[in-house]
């Protein structure tokens, strides 16, 4: 065999092999690449806080119902706890919803977007006593319960599931005092507290 054919069959194998590493390589690579970013157990959360702001949104009467329809209404505010730590994140929601304009309760269904995290919720609205106390009960601006005199409200019930940011999934709790114009439609809020439970990975 030629010194010539000797060298180019080396050749071949060194190629060969220097190929074979180079796809190992890229399968490693790739491997690592593919290695989800959120890894351990999913842990407890608890984050809560107010609502500062609330937009006009898109509101329209369906038809002649006494619902009003509600695209794309903002309300922003500030998060602590797990998410937020103790300087706060500030958070904005935007929702969706079909209220009679009588109540304003029914089912809710937001975006919330509070620092690096992304979140769907679907919540239901109802009226009924808020933690803010009141003196004199008269079944309108103050409500009397067994436990005592309060202010009533909005109160805010629902299921909260991570986009992005972290996974996993949480109970949305809360309560809200509009304030509302000649018409009955909010455009305010006088006090508020919104709270997430759940478990996280992130």
């Amino acid at each position: 065999m030629s010194e010539d054919r000797i060298w180019g069959s080396r050749s071949v194998r060194v190629l060969q092999r220097a190929a074979s590493l180079l796809f190992g390589a890229v399968v490693l690579a790739v491997g690592f690449i593919s290695v989800p970013a959120f890894a351990g157990p999913p842990v407890p959360f608890s984050v809560s806080g107010t609502i500062l702001t609330i937009d006009t949104g898109d509101v329209n009467p369906a038809g002649q119902s006494g619902r009003f329809i509600v695209r794309d209404r903002h309300i922003t505010g500030t998060l602590t706890g797990a998410i937020g730590g103790t300087t706060g994140v500030p958070f904005v929601i935007t929702y969706d919803a079909n209220v009679p304009l009588a109540t304003q309760s029914g089912r809710i269904h937001a975006r919330m977007i509070a620092g690096v995290y992304e979140a769907n919720m679907t919540m239901a609205s109802s009226t009924g006593p808020t933690p803010v106390e009141c003196e004199v009960p008269d079944g309108a601006t103050c409500f009397a319960t067994p436990g005592g005199n309060f202010v009533p409200g909005l109160l805010l019930n629902g299921r909260m599931n991570f986009q992005s940011g972290a996974k996993g999934q949480g109970n949305v709790t809360g309560w809200l005092i509009p304030i509302l114009d000649e018409q009955g439609h909010i455009v305010s809020i006088a006090a508020s507290l919104l709270t997430i439970t759940g478990q996280w990975t992130h």
